[in-house]
């Protein structure tokens, strides 16, 4: 077994219309509008969280890996951008439901090449991409700008 490198906990009371309590993290949930429910600003729900933490994961995964392969990642933050989108798909009445990935990376200041080895590489060390290969569909789209 691996040595545990960090742990992150989270309370959460009420499912998707509840609250989340964490170290760091404090939010209140919403059920999507497109789930029937309220949709409330100002709340999230655990779709919009895996979304976050798989794109800031993947993003962290490129700069390692970027690193690794002896080239060099844009300086400038807002110069290297993931958005990702997740759907949750399936039956609801049947409750056979899963998940699904688009995730868009925009970067200015790389070769294409060099950007291919970054992402191919960051897909086989990023753990969110670890976890989900063969159970999540995941499209990744680049982009140089």
């Amino acid at each position: 077994m691996a040595p545990v490198l960090y742990s992150a906990h989270a309370k959460v009371i009420g499912a998707r219309t509840g609250h989340v309590e964490g170290d760091d993290l404090n939010v209140d949930l919403t059920m999507a509008k497109a789930l029937g429910g309220a949709g409330d600003a100002g709340k999230t729900n655990p779709e919009e969280l895996f979304a976050a933490g798989y794109g800031a994961c993947f993003q962290s995964a490129m700069n390692a890996s970027a690193a690794s392969l002896g080239l060099k990642m844009p300086e400038k933050k807002e110069d290297s951008i993931i958005e990702t989108t997740v759907y949750l798909v399936g039956d609801m009445k049947a409750l056979d439901m899963g998940i699904r990935v688009d995730m868009k990376i925009s970067i200015k200041g790389l070769e294409q090449g060099d950007f291919d080895k970054i992402i191919a590489k960051a897909k086989q060390v990023c753990p969110y991409s670890r976890a989900t290969r063969g159970n999540v569909e995941t499209n990744i789209e680049a982009v140089l700008l």
